[in-house]
């Protein structure tokens, strides 16, 4: 009960009161635009973002509120939420619940359409692999839907030219593969690249395995 509560507190320090006008995020999305938000000011289990910088003109505010610590997981359990002001009155247009260790918020366009969607961490695993909760923003009709399955890509990072998501996953072998968003959930095209050594000994040319299966992919009937 001691390690929870002192695992409490420590999220509650990270979970604050934050502008999105922060640093960039490089360790996480790479080549994305993704943002780390500054820790700023607590207020206990509930971090407010304002997000004017990101979001011009909408008033829009993320809200993300803690509920309790999940020892399987090493996640806690919260409530996600964005609030809309209009004439001074902030008014719930979205909740979700969703599992996070570290309550970390990033911006990043993940359909092409210019809009950033929103990025919520979920896991990190052993080997510091981390997995987001994606929201795709719709500032005309001001909606977020989630993309379902996407929480399973670690690492992941989109790739405007072919509209396709790929990542790195650090493991006892590196390897790499292709996603798409379709609708509102995550294709998986099934192939995997891996680096380093074979099991006859001889070593991958990923680059060159990348471009023959990013071509496959292309090609694939469920590419879009």
């Amino acid at each position: 009960m001691k390690n929870i509560a002192k695992n409490l507190n420590i999220f509650f320090l990270l979970v604050l009161f934050i502008s999105c006008n922060t640093k960039e995020k490089k360790n996480v999305i790479s080549e994305s635009e993704a943002i780390r938000i500054e820790k700023e000011k607590s207020e206990g289990t509930r971090t407010e973002i304002n997000c004017d910088s990101v979001y011009k003109n909408k008033g829009y505010t993320i809200v993300l509120e803690t509920l309790n610590y999940n020892t399987d997981y090493d996640t806690y359990k919260v409530i996600f939420s964005i609030l809309k002001n209009k004439q001074g009155k902030k008014n719930e247009i979205f909740r979700d619940t969703i599992e996070s260790t570290v309550g970390d918020v990033g911006f990043s366009d993940y359909n092409n359409d210019g809009i950033k969607d929103i990025l919520i961490q979920n896991i990190s695993d052993v080997r510091s692999n981390w997995t987001y909760n994606l929201y795709l923003v719709n500032l005309k009709k001001d909606t977020f839907q989630k993309v379902k399955g996407f929480e399973q890509i670690k690492n992941p990072r989109y790739l405007p030219k072919y509209n396709l998501i790929d990542n790195e996953v650090m493991s006892g072998r590196e390897w790499t593969s292709f996603y798409q968003i379709q609708n509102d959930t995550i294709h998986d095209f099934g192939y995997v690249i891996e680096k380093g050594m074979n099991e006859d000994g001889t070593y991958v040319d990923f680059d060159k395995e990348y471009k023959t299966t990013l071509q496959k992919v292309l090609k694939d009937k469920h590419y879009r």
